[in-house]
């Protein structure tokens, strides 16, 4: 990965739903020793190449692999970050990792309070350690020590400890959270302790049952913006089963020719599609009127054969279901399965098979949160060839208000790269151009068009949004 970092959009002050005296980004991230271009060649070469895992898992751009006394570059030793006695701070986590699941927890500061997730105010939440999966994010109150905490304790400096889970090479390092205090205290820039710890001063877990299970039917929304559909509602559920599989070749201990992952035998192939020079979808609706075949849909697993996409109509409530299957290996892999456009209800995790009266049950008294990205886990490191054991549900109500294109995929980078990613088309042409009408959609619909400009004329744009 590059340049990379968070956008937050602030809200004012009258309408923030819980007080704190200022924020902190935190962002996880991996670092590779190969570019882009030598990974993508790989993942989707004949014979397979497998990126291989990273080379170092970075806290807002450091590995903190190194200590403060002997790092060879900045880069190398721990993130420091800097609070005040007696305050509240709002950490704002952000999972930007190619592949790492991470765990993190801070020394003696085990009083986190979760308020969001993936950009959505939540009711508070307590715990202990956090968790990032590729493209989660969560807001986390943390309440620092007072100074006479600090004096008694005698100390201003307390450990980060991060680590990844769930892949074949362990993966950790150090950042510092550091008390910045009075003269007469601890500073910021100075008495940083020499060496990292020996041993980690926080423990994260390592127990599989215990981390699956990490907030699970417990966050709720804050707010209601939109009414949670009850199980009558629900009109469709689509069973999604992710696996790996062979192509022009065979798996014996190692895979022998190319390797791809399928959702239902479907494999997001974007080279071919560019190749076929294929028409977006949405431009296709607005010029011929026409949208992936709903019924051919509905008799082929939830997509189009034709199209390759996956539809659905307004006033549908639809009940995703993502299956975890061990492919031709027996592996399991964890995949964060992300959403673009509205978020969904998350309706919760499990290991074996997903019961959808059993687990309705649980939404009695609990409300989910509305989430983007969510953890199909590994609950088992492997199995039996082609199994199918540990799901992730979602629920979607289809409305004229978030009819388009959108994706839905693993957010892990290889995974995408390799096929995992599929594309749902919401409401038909007619709901399409409902939303931006001939003649204002016109300059998009050519490359080159007039919402791009030349040195004749300025871009002719059309602003969605009133001003």
């Amino acid at each position: 990965m590059t340049a990379h970092g968070p956008l937050i959009v602030e809200e004012s002050e009258d309408t923030k739903p819980y007080y704190y005296d200022d924020d902190i980004s935190i962002v996880a991230a991996d670092y590779y020793r190969k570019s882009d271009t030598d990974i993508e060649a790989g993942l989707l070469a004949n014979p397979f190449v497998w990126s291989g895992e990273p080379d170092a898992l970075l806290l807002n751009g450091h590995s903190g692999s190194a200590s403060f006394s002997n790092g060879s570059d900045d880069s190398c030793k721990p993130a420091i970050i800097t609070v005040e006695p007696g305050k509240t701070y709002r950490l704002r986590f952000t999972g930007g990792t190619a592949i790492s699941f991470v765990l993190l927890a801070i020394e003696d500061h085990a009083n986190l309070t979760i308020i969001e997730a993936d950009g959505e105010y939540t009711k508070p939440a307590s715990t202990d350690h956090i968790q990032l999966a590729s493209g989660q994010r969560f807001s986390a109150l943390l309440t620092t020590k007072t100074q006479e905490e600090l004096d008694n304790e005698g100390k201003g400096s307390y450990w980060i400890r991060y680590e990844n889970r769930d892949r074949p090479t362990n993966i950790s390092g150090y950042a510092l959270l550091q008390y910045q205090t009075t003269s007469n205290g601890t500073q910021a820039t100075g008495d940083l302790p020499a060496e990292l710890p020996g041993v980690s001063p926080v423990t994260l877990s390592r127990d599989l049952a215990e981390y699956t299970q990490w907030l699970e039917y417990t966050l709720e929304p804050l707010s209601t913006k939109e009414s949670f559909p009850a199980a009558s509602e629900v009109t469709r559920t689509i069973c999604i089963t992710l696996n790996q599989h062979v192509v022009d070749g065979f798996y014996n201990g190692s895979f022998i020719g190319k390797l791809e992952w399928n959702a239902n035998n479907l494999t997001w192939a974007e080279p071919a599609l560019e190749a076929n020079h294929a028409e977006p979808y949405l431009v296709t609706a607005y010029k011929s009127g026409t949208t992936p075949d709903y019924d051919a849909a509905i008799a082929n697993g939830g997509w189009d054969p034709a199209t390759r996409a996956w539809p659905a109509l307004v006033g549908e409530v639809l009940d995703i279901v993502w299956l975890s299957n061990s492919g031709p290996s027996g592996g399991f892999d964890f995949h964060p399965m992300h959403a673009h456009g509205t978020h969904y209800w998350d309706l919760g995790a499990g290991n074996g098979t997903y019961d959808p009266v059993e687990n309705e049950k649980k939404f009695a008294a609990y409300t989910p949160a509305r989430r983007d990205t969510t953890q199909l886990y590994r609950y088992a490191t492997s199995g039996a060839a082609d199994q199918t054991s540990g799901w992730r549900a979602w629920r979607v109500r289809v409305t004229e208000d978030n009819v388009g294109a959108w994706g839905m995929h693993c957010h892990i980078l290889a995974h995408m790269v390799m096929g995992m990613q599929t594309v749902w088309v919401f409401g038909d042409a007619t709901d399409i151009l409902a939303e931006i009408p001939h003649p204002y959609i016109d300059g998009y619909l050519e490359y080159g068009g007039s919402a791009y400009g030349n040195d004749t004329y300025d871009p002719l744009s059309y602003s969605y949004f009133d001003s």
